[in-house]
């Protein structure tokens, strides 16, 4: 297979020798300034910050990102691997004579969408004109608006000077879209992500509707460099909606989520938690050297800083993410009112569940009904995080007297004689739980600290090795134990969902007991988990979600692995433990590219 010739040293790895700190990545593709470093400042929240009035700003709601028109159609011989105008090619899964592919993929017609990384100019706080990267030059990045079942393709174009990997967090991905941090959109290059937005099958064909998703988000995932670009604005929300919970709207029992504008509905509204600390000049402050975790002193909610939003004396539904990179959030109403929490990372409950706070690291959302109807008209309440951390290795807990307001609710308008109908009695998607008859393997995997940076069993992480060989159709137990002493770590496994049945042997709060994409580990924490591996077959990642955890080798990587269909034998891993040996076509890089680049891939 031909390829096309690249500069060995056109990538972050460039910016490795020409940084001023020598070894690490110092400013990224916007020459921004270092800021003070965090491990010298110590206690963040004593960094100065640029002067602001909060509640001001009203909080934004992105823009869906809009169909588009391809310049070639996805998987033709204008668009396949090592071709001019996708380099990277598509994943072999959308071929429809991949085994793999089922024919229910090929229901609805397929949506195309096009977006670019891009640099632009962001006001985290008014006034103040900082240079960040955003999709399509937004922070945060235009919403996804998708449906089980209609497959989409996501051209995605990298101008910039840096190695990019787009990660679908929560998603049902083939190897090839899955945002793999080694899976690359190489500078000046095109992959096209093809997402078929399907459910799960389990092992007899049957699709596996307790796993359909609704709050998803999204962000860069480039080996290395994730903390460094999520915090400079790569990230944005992936809204999916199946018959299921379509109907739950139709009845009323939850609110619209599509305007007739075809914008997001205003009683249904995304928030992106994010900290952020810029320099007195408006630059982003960011510390290469900093591997504990990064902490900021902005308290933002879709890019903006402590912004307000007017709302009806009705239900809204609030989708809660955490959008930081070290930092723990608990929240409450400042009013201390309950809220029905009806959804755990990507998947709705059971059933909804009464809450007065919400515990969210790095990574994980929480789907929660606030209810403003009895509030008189002129109330303001905050939604207010009540946890103090000042460094980026752990909170030092919970501090009621001081709390950080984050957004400001300002109460209007007449009683809604239309509201939603939600109640805690409400069912939402059942849940099926992995019976222990499923379990084949079991798995101890211990999070510590070495050399500074951050090893998994005793390892950093390699993209040359496969950690873990789950056998497609099949389930395992994972024991996650965090070791580090004083350090917590929020661990993201790709490709399905898990099921944790026990914290420290005993049963984890209600509302994580069934879904989860993330699990947090506290100091000293061991959780239990069970999890299924079915459709797509390929190396994926499980990793700490304080991305300077992972981009400091917090990471493990595990191969689905399929079946010799004379056999029935398990195919081994692909990848070899020399190089990185990925077949070409799930990679969407050439091997001829990877020998000759091996330390873009180290």
């Amino acid at each position: 297979m031909s390829t096309k010739s690249k500069p060995a040293d056109a990538s972050r790895r460039r910016f490795l020798k020409k940084s001023t700190v020598g070894t690490a990545l110092a400013a990224g593709a916007l020459n921004l300034k270092l800021g003070s470093s965090q491990s010298e400042a110590g206690d963040v929240t004593k960094l100065p910050k640029p002067a602001f009035t909060p509640f001001v700003q009203a909080l934004p709601v992105p823009p869906r990102l809009r169909d588009a028109a391809l310049g070639c159609a996805p998987g033709s011989p204008e668009a396949k691997l090592c071709s001019k105008e996708v380099w990277h090619g598509i994943a072999p899964e959308f071929d429809p004579a991949h085994p793999s592919h089922h024919p229910d993929w090929d229901r609805k017609p397929l949506r195309c969408y096009e977006m670019t990384y891009q640099e632009c100019i962001h006001e985290w706080v008014p006034g103040i004109k900082t240079p960040s990267l955003g999709f399509n030059g937004l922070v945060p990045g235009p919403t996804f608006r998708a449906r089980l079942g209609e497959p989409m393709v996501i051209r995605v174009h990298n101008p910039l000077d840096i190695e990019a990997s787009l990660h679908h967090h929560g998603a049902h991905s083939p190897s090839h879209s899955d945002g793999h941090p080694c899976f690359y959109t190489l500078h000046g290059e095109t992959r096209d992500y093809y997402y078929p937005n399907c459910v799960p099958r389990n092992a007899d064909g049957s699709e596996d509707w307790s796993e359909s998703p609704s709050t998803m988000w999204y962000h860069d995932h480039g080996n290395d460099v994730t903390a460094h670009n999520v915090a400079h604005g790569l990230a944005g929300f992936s809204i999916f909606t199946d018959p299921f919970e379509e109907d739950l709207i139709a009845k009323n029992i939850l609110p619209a989520i599509d305007g007739p504008d075809g914008e997001h509905a205003p009683y249904d509204v995304p928030m992106a938690l994010t900290d952020q600390l810029l320099n007195l000049d408006g630059t982003i402050s960011w510390d290469p050297l900093d591997h504990d975790g990064r902490i900021g002193n902005l308290f933002c909610v879709n890019g903006v800083v402590q912004p307000f939003m007017n709302v009806e004396r009705r239900k809204y539904r609030l989708r809660l993410l955490g959008c930081s990179l070290a930092r723990i959030y608990e929240l409450r109403l400042s009013n201390n009112a309950s809220m029905l929490q009806i959804g755990n990372d990507s998947w709705l409950l059971p059933k909804p569940v009464t809450v007065t706070r919400i515990t969210l690291p790095p990574g994980k959302r929480a789907d929660v009904i606030v209810d403003f109807s009895k509030l008189p008209a002129g109330s303001e309440i905050y939604l207010e995080n009540i946890m103090e951390q000042t460094d980026g290795r752990k909170p030092k807990g919970i501090n009621t007297r001081n709390p950080i307001r984050l957004v400001k609710f300002k109460v209007g308008g007449g009683t809604v004689r239309n509201d939603i109908t939600i109640n805690a009695n409400t069912p939402l998607r059942p849940h099926h739980e992995i019976p222990e008859s499923e379990i084949v393997a079991t798995r101890d995997f211990k999070l510590g600290r070495s050399n500074g940076a951050w090893i998994i069993n005793g390892e950093f992480y390699s993209p040359f090795r496969a950690d873990a060989d789950p056998l497609v159709n099949s389930a395992e137990r994972w024991n996650l134990t965090n070791g580090s002493g004083g350090w917590e770590h929020p661990v993201h496994i790709h490709l399905e969902s898990h099921q944790i049945t026990k914290m420290n042997g005993v049963r984890p709060r209600e509302v994580w007991a069934y879904k989860s994409d993330v699990t947090h580990l506290g100091t000293n924490t061991t959780a239990e988990i069970q999890m299924r591996f079915r459709t797509f077959c390929g190396p994926f990642v499980f990793h700490c979600h304080n991305n300077n955890h992972e981009d400091m080798r917090m990471m493990k990587q595990f191969e689905v692995c399929g079946k010799d269909p004379v056999t029935g034998a398990k195919h081994p891993p692909t990848l070899n433990n020399e190089w990185f040996s990925v077949p070409e076509e799930c990679a969407g890089i050439p091997h001829d590219f990877i020998k000759a680049n091996p330390h873009i891939f180290s």
